[in-house]
């Protein structure tokens, strides 16, 4: 198992939603008071980025919908109620076990272990999703995710990824970053420093080449992408979404 992965099957262990959205509202000890406002913004993402589907190709069909990285399910229950069916794919399996308490009582949704092949979600899907989730996977590898992601998606289907364009760091932001993936003992001391627990896993954040993505997305027949740039403080990243031709 790869690095990032062990980091996010703890994060599922220790502190799920933060993890999947890194505010203090959603630490464990403030949940209770703030899951429905967790979910809400779920559910306005989705919503956004279907209207935009819609008004810039004309996106409207609702069958098959694929959450990669789907967490507790913050995306996924708000695809749920938009679409036919939906799988949620995530490699840890805390968090597939929390996203199907979340989901009780739906019939339409799938929580499934991801892996780097996607062998849990053969075919094709009307939507394939994926937010603040490539970013934590190291660039080749996740290229080729990317990769397998666009072929999931359907003739006249849509594409909606994330990810991370520049890191922005400093050279003493760099040299912090790279000790703590690399140096044994130096992240906690890190989390300690920061007011953090001693063993909180490292949330990396991986800068990926934009321009490949969109050629990649060329060759497999997908038109020009909509694309939304952001800054989350010093992290630029940028949101595609892309229609595969009919």
């Amino acid at each position: 198992m790869s690095r990032t992965d062990r980091a996010w099957r703890r994060w599922g262990e220790v502190d799920p939603y933060f993890a999947v959205l890194s505010d203090p509202r959603y630490r464990a000890n403030q949940l209770a008071a703030n899951r429905t406002a967790f979910f809400e913004t779920g559910d306005a993402y989705i919503a956004d980025r279907l209207a935009r589907a819609q008004e810039h190709f004309g996106f409207t069909t609702r069958g098959r919908a694929l959450d990669f990285g789907c967490g507790v399910g913050r995306l996924t229950l708000a695809l749920a109620d938009r679409f036919e069916a939906v799988t949620g794919l995530d490699v840890a399996p805390a968090m597939l076990e929390e996203a199907r308490v979340n989901a009780a009582g739906r019939s339409n949704i799938d929580f499934l272990l991801s892996d780097d092949r996607l062998a849990n979600a053969p075919g094709h899907y009307d939507l394939v999703i994926s937010l603040m989730v490539l970013q934590h996977i190291p660039v080749e590898r996740g290229m080729r995710i990317v990769a397998m992601l666009l072929d999931r998606v359907a003739p006249g289907g849509i594409a909606s990824l994330h990810v991370c364009t520049n890191r922005g760091d400093t050279p003493r932001q760099r040299f912090n970053y790279w000790a703590q993936r690399r140096v044994p003992g130096v992240r906690g001391f890190f989390n300690l420093w920061h007011g953090r627990p001693w063993a909180e896993p490292l949330m990396e954040m991986n800068a990926y080449p934009l321009d490949a993505i969109v050629a990649l997305g060329r060759k497999k027949d997908f038109g020009e992408p909509l694309i939304q740039f952001d800054h989350h403080g010093r992290f630029e990243t940028a949101q595609l979404l892309v229609q595969r031709a009919g």
